[in-house]
């Protein structure tokens, strides 16, 4: 018995010091109670340098940049109370870097109360901001000069990356990064990609005698998609006075689903018995123990790599009219959401503008096998990505559709005279700079990098030389958003099922707005004509269905109100105006099921700039539909005392 018993001891304390070890000497977290799978994170340049020497590089540049870091940023330590309510996420199974976010109040406001909203489990209080009009978007920004859980490190205007002053020095050239996680990366990740970018630029100029300098403002945001761009840059990005915005993302809204017929929906996880899921030893160790998650990769008898599973029988379905070698890009049938893109794209465009500022647009990658060999075990998370979100399409329709859409992206620079930086043609096709199907590892964002600047570029040098950079700073510019944030709490407090009726006579004023006088807003939302009018929004959170247009050549002298007589049947509907601009949707509110049909009073804050009645989804990403029976503009006269 004492001998079984100094085996069974020198058997634990051998596994407890080998769970130390892995901890400590390996990838695998040493604060986290979940044991996550070892992710091929490190950098190996030995063969991103081959793969640099085989692209072109452009007169001026020296390859030898590439292996060549930025200077660390400066990282604080993370205070206790970050890294409590961080490892709080962690156990209740959300992303833990959502810990530190500060959420935008009306959309917190609009979801909470939502059935499947995406508040589900979180804590009770959230830090929320408030925007400088109230849109849902962006939905949440990160805080500023922190260093957080996840390794983030921010600067004074919640922006990833080294300091900046909120005047720009003189012969500074800023450059401004817009996207989602391609574009922030990995917050362990040493530096982001554009941080790489701005830091090659700056030796550029230093070789070749320019006399600028570069700073990064890397305006990503992982899950955001381009109408949080497009806010981010009217309202963050101004007033920081950018002369060059670089918009790489292709992912959030790639919406295949409506592409595939029989409608097939995507799939939550891999199939259980797909061989790549087939575990040995049971979850419970795999999740707590980096030695029991390491014994069953060890234990799982594979072949050397993986294929393509089997996938239901479908055709893909291109809208009437498309052409896919030369769509045209005002479509509004244009598949993949890309109208929206497209849409937000010329309110980003515009903003620019407004500053004197320029933008240009990226092709997007979704690594896809091809005939490269996929390992069960270093490239699970692109097998699970490509068999899960874009289910059920098969690898070469993925590669299909991915490449339509860069053929829209070039159109589009090509038609708005902008420039486009083709990196998905000039990224290598190795899994191994993979991380899953679109985020890359430390190696593979550098040589994402190396592309983007080689180019950047000569496009920079060549404006340098004409006199167009450096600019002269833009004067006036919109002020920086204050950037104070206050707790809220998630109790579901649903707001009144009407607007109370103004006080006084109400008015009509004639021809202000009408029911018969809309247009869809969305080609999947469905619109059936009648008294009353039936709309149904698209299965999307925030997505427009209905637009209403207003005339109101002379603003009266009391106040003006929509009024709206509906019934919501399902979901949730916002119904709020947009300003003539297009930037923006103002005094907003969310109207909710009722048994019957119920009167609505928008008040406008400012009838002299909104152009449309906008109605749309505000629910979860389910679709919402609504009755409509009158849409009208009044006026509200004082009481008569």
């Amino acid at each position: 018995m004492k001998t079984a018993l100094l085996l069974l001891a020198s058997i634990l304390c051998a596994l407890l010091l080998s769970e130390a070890a892995l901890r400590l000497f390996t990838p695998y977290p040493l604060s986290s109670v979940k044991v996550e799978p070892i992710r091929n994170s490190t950098e190996d340049l030995t063969t991103a340098v081959s793969y640099v020497a085989g692209l072109p590089a452009p007169p001026g540049v020296d390859r030898r940049w590439f292996t060549q870091d930025p200077p660390p940023l400066p990282r604080a330590p993370v205070k206790p109370d970050d890294l409590a309510r961080y490892q709080d996420y962690e156990k209740r199974r959300l992303p833990p870097p959502q810990s530190f976010y500060i959420w935008n109040h009306p959309y917190v406001q609009a979801s909470i109360c939502a059935s499947r909203g995406p508040f589900g489990n979180f804590p009770d209080q959230l830090m929320v901001f408030d925007p400088p009009e109230p849109t849902p978007h962006p939905i949440y920004r990160f805080p500023p000069n922190v260093t957080t859980a996840s390794g983030l490190v921010t600067n004074q205007f919640g922006l990833r990356g080294p300091p900046l002053t909120l005047v720009k020095p003189p012969k500074v050239i800023r450059i401004a990064f817009l996207g989602a996680s391609t574009t922030v990366n990995d917050h362990s990740y040493a530096f982001s990609y554009p941080e790489r970018v701005v830091f090659w630029l700056n030796q550029f100029a230093q070789a070749n005698r320019l006399d600028a300098r570069f700073e990064v403002l890397n305006a990503g945001r992982e899950g955001i998609g381009s109408p949080d761009i497009q806010a981010i840059v009217r309202d963050e990005l101004l007033p920081l006075d950018p002369d060059l915005a670089v918009y790489y993302e292709g992912a959030n809204q790639f919406t295949v689903a409506d592409v595939v017929s029989p409608r097939i929906l995507p799939r939550n996880k891999i199939d259980p018995h797909d061989p790549i899921v087939t575990h040995k030893l049971p979850a419970v160790l795999r999740d707590h123990l980096a030695i029991a998650s390491l014994l069953d990769r060890a234990l799982i008898v594979r072949v050397g790599s993986v294929g393509e599973p089997a996938k239901p029988n479908y055709r893909l379905v291109w809208p009437r009219g498309v052409d896919q070698r030369h769509p045209n890009v005002d479509d509004p049938s244009l598949p993949l959401r890309l109208p929206d893109i497209v849409h937000d794209l010329d309110r980003i465009r515009n903003s620019l503008a407004s500053v004197g500022a320029q933008l240009a647009i990226c092709s997007f990658e979704w690594f896809t096998p091809g005939n490269a060999p996929l390992s069960p075990i270093r490239h699970q998370y692109i097998y699970n990505q490509l068999n899960t979100v874009l289910w059920p399409l098969r690898y070469s329709d993925i590669r299909r559709v991915a490449d339509f859409q860069n053929v829209v992206f070039r159109r589009y620079a090509d038609s708005r005279k902008i420039a486009f930086l083709d990196v998905a043609a000039s990224l290598p096709q190795d899994p191994n700079l993979f991380v899953d199907a679109i985020h890359m590892t430390q190696t593979g964002e550098r040589v994402k990098a190396w592309i983007v600047f080689e180019q950047l570029a000569p496009l920079i040098h060549q404006q340098i030389e004409s006199g167009q950079l450096p600019r002269t700073p833009h004067s006036p510019l919109p002020p920086p958003p204050p950037l104070n944030a206050s707790s809220m709490s998630l109790r579901c407090t649903p707001t009144p099922q009407k607007s109370q009726m103004p006080a006084g006579e109400l008015l009509p004023i004639a021809g202000g707005l009408s029911i018969y006088r809309w247009e869809q807003a969305s080609p999947d939302a469905v619109i059936d004509i009648g008294r009353p009018l039936k709309i149904t929004t698209p299965p999307r959170p925030y997505a427009s269905a209905a637009r209403f247009a207003i005339d109101l050549p002379r603003v009266p002298p009391g106040p003006v109100y929509a009024h709206l007589r509906v019934r919501v049947l399902n979901g949730q509907i916002g119904a709020g105006f947009m300003l003539q601009s297009g930037y923006s949707i103002v005094d907003e509110r969310t109207v909710i099921p009722t048994p019957q049909m119920q009167d609505v009073y928008l008040p406008i804050s400012n009838p002299d700039r909104v152009a449309v009645l906008l109605v749309r989804n505000s629910g979860d990403g389910t679709a919402s539909t609504i009755l409509i029976d009158t849409v009208e503009l009044v006026t509200a006269e004082p009481p008569k005392k």
